[in-house]
């Protein structure tokens, strides 16, 4: 396996190939050591190459003739478009010619893809897609983010599937963070130990035994930007909701403020007083700042970006996929996961 060398999936996204090409050469530019190999049209990806300054860098490009847009069906996609780059992709990981995944295109079609061609993690059931929240900083070494999975790839949980997300998201706060033992809350309708249905209620009484995290017991939905959790455990169908949720209220709020602008003499003299803050605030929600979310639970690392993603949200990607294989945080993953399914599941 080409343990340096991240695969990017060079036509997914709204804005491929342009910016995503466009982040592969500054991730390249800020990271010597970084390799990536594009996947997807040749000509366009060379076309795409002469337009910019590559002076000294060298990418690999391999050919894929197909595309999967973020209209098509997901799962028919991904069956019908063999040839497609996010198919073609994963493939070229599967067979070793890459350590990692990044992508911005279809996510359903991203997380069928992994599925069908890239072998899970020895105990774990299914993968889950992992998200970065921005959080209130209660004390100065708080990291002010906070990372919720599942957020979208598997929509109903059994207990020993979000114990394996527990551990999973762990490992990722520790690596992200560099917190030894990250705070872990599971999202439920109540703080107390009996809320929720009996999945929840199962999930909570062994994540009070988990040992390489601190369990601070069922977190609501008011919690998740408080700051008081590094880890936020939940079910995909319930994690996406939220996800969606934030993003629709952080884009209201931009919306509401140019309005304010355009209508006042006033507002527009606040604002300007306000502005320096502004930008700090519209920094921590920016999604381009942490460049996407690794989907958890196979053996390749994969980073999935927002569909919407431009070149800085595609070179952070790469910086994170190639940061988190330095620290080997899917060999660190696979260790503890085997531990806790025998201890609390009897299984594997």
């Amino acid at each position: 396996m080409k343990k340096n060398r991240i695969i990017l999936d060079a036509m997914g996204g709204d804005n491929a190939p342009h910016e995503i090409i466009k982040g592969a050469i500054s991730a390249s530019k800020e990271s010597p050591t970084l390799q990536i190999l594009l996947v997807g049209d040749r000509d366009q990806i060379k076309a795409e190459l002469d337009k910019l300054d590559i002076t000294g860098l060298n990418f690999e490009i391999f050919h894929a003739s197909d595309v999967i847009t973020m209209k098509d069906a997901p799962k028919f996609a991904v069956d019908e478009k063999p040839d497609s780059s996010i198919n073609v992709a994963c493939r070229v990981l599967a067979e070793g010619d890459g350590s990692a995944l990044v992508s911005a295109g279809n996510t359903g079609a991203t997380i069928i893809s992994c599925a069908k061609h890239l072998p899970r993690i020895e105990g774990v059931e299914r993968g889950a897609l992992a998200a970065i929240f921005p959080a209130m900083k209660n004390k100065a070494t708080d990291p002010g983010k906070s990372i919720m999975l599942d957020v979208g790839a598997t929509l109903h949980c059994s207990a020993a599937q979000l114990i394996q997300f527990a551990v999973m998201g762990i490992h990722y706060a520790r690596e992200l963070f560099q917190i030894e033992k990250p705070r872990v809350g599971l999202l439920n309708i109540g703080e107390e130990e009996t809320k929720g249905h009996d999945t929840l209620i199962e999930t909570y009484s062994h994540l009070k035994k988990l040992e390489i995290g601190e369990f601070i017991g069922n977190v609501e939905g008011k919690d998740i930007m408080r700051g008081i959790t590094d880890v936020i455990i939940s079910e995909g169908l319930v994690g996406n909701i939220v996800l969606k949720a934030l993003e629709g209220a952080a884009e209201m709020g931009i919306e509401t403020g140019k309005r304010i602008w355009k209508k006042s003499v006033m507002a527009k003299m606040g604002i300007t007083l306000l502005s320096p803050m502004l930008k700090k605030v519209k920094k921590r929600v920016d999604y381009s700042e942490y460049g996407g979310a690794p989907i958890l639970g196979f053996q390749n690392l994969v980073i999935k970006s927002h569909g919407r993603s431009k070149a800085k949200a595609i070179k952070n990607a790469l910086l994170m996929a190639e940061q988190s294989l330095k620290h080997d945080l899917v060999q660190n993953i696979q260790r503890d996961i085997q531990k806790y399914n025998q201890v609390f599941f009897q299984i594997y």
